[in-house]
């Protein structure tokens, strides 16, 4: 389980660097995916990227939860949008999204509008 989701974030980062490296064409391609499947259209990034975050938090993604729950905050998202979002994520997930996954989201959640990160906490 991810105890400290900014380390994760962090070492996220450092491993998508390593990975382009070894296989530069294949990151480019899903980083296109993404971008393309996250362009505001009849919908606008942020709640694209909240939807992004429901369905990692019902397949119990404890990478995407903490992935998405950033980039959400990146796009605007508040506190009170993210918690929402979780809500229908465990719906979906049901008990299997509950335990471990409730655990990651709420300390991503809170490091992500701690005191001093520039949002509201």
């Amino acid at each position: 389980m991810i105890e400290d989701p900014k380390k994760f974030l962090d070492g996220f980062q450092d491993a998508v660097a390593r990975f382009s490296k070894a296989d530069k064409e294949i990151l480019k391609a899903f980083t296109n995916l993404n971008e393309t499947a996250l362009q505001p259209g009849a919908l606008d990034r942020k709640t694209k990227t909240l939807m992004c975050l429901a369905i990692g938090i019902a397949n119990g993604s404890e990478y995407c939860l903490a992935a998405r729950a950033a980039q959400a905050k990146e796009a605007g998202a508040t506190r009170e949008e993210l918690l929402e979002t979780a809500a229908v994520g465990l719906l979906m997930g049901g008990s299997l999204a509950f335990g471990p996954i409730l655990t990651v989201f709420m300390n991503t959640i809170d490091m992500l509008f701690s005191e001093g990160s520039g949002k509201q906490p």
